[in-house]
Order: structure tokens, then sequence, then C-alpha cells
């Protein structure tokens, strides 16, 4: 009887100005940030999920969502990346229906 192993799949690797990397950036960077909280830490994560996931128009989304829900600042270099990747998928109305730029700060 042969037992067969299971071969990992490779990761899929995004191009850098892809929408996948920008949001995974930004959603990275966002839950360094939050580790004092794990509310929107794991919230994150389910952003970084769903990239994964190929459901890059769900996180952008879910992410705007989460910066609005629990007020997170963000950068605005950050702010820039995800309207590059709003800008590439034809879904700016996930950022300007939330209004995120109100949330961006130009502390870094």
């Amino acid at each position: 009887m042969r037992i067969r192993r299971r071969r990992e799949q490779p990761r899929h690797i995004d191009a850098p100005n892809s929408p996948e990397a920008l949001i995974r950036s930004v959603a990275e960077s966002l839950a360094r940030r939050a580790v004092v909280d794990a509310r929107p830490a794991r919230s994150l994560a389910t952003v970084v999920e769903l990239v994964e996931n190929d459901e890059t128009d769900m996180a952008l989304d879910d992410l705007a969502h989460v910066i609005e829900c629990f007020r997170i600042p963000i950068h605005r270099a950050e702010y820039d990346q995800l309207v590059a990747a709003a800008e590439q998928l034809d879904a700016m109305d996930s950022l300007t229906d939330l209004k995120i730029e109100q949330f961006v700060s130009e502390r870094t």
C-alpha cells in the first residue's frame, strides 16, 4: 500500500502593484498597528483571507467597512494604495461611499 503525500501548491505571488498585493499590504499594515485590539485584527485577517481566495473586490469592500467600523486611522500612503487598487478594480465606490478619506492621517 502506497501512501501519497499531499503536495502543497505554491502560494500565488501577486505583482507588487496588483489590487491583491495593495489590499493585502494595507490590511497587514493596519493589523500590525491594531495588535492592542483583537477585534479589528481578526477582521483585517479576514480581508487577507478574501484576497488569498481571489475575492479581491469583496476584500476591498470589507477593508473599507473595517476601517469605517473601527474608525482606524490610515496613513496617506495606505490610502493611496487603496485608491490604486480600487481604480484597477473599477470599485472606487467602496471607498467613497463610506468616506474612507476622513480616516486618513498625514502623520506616519
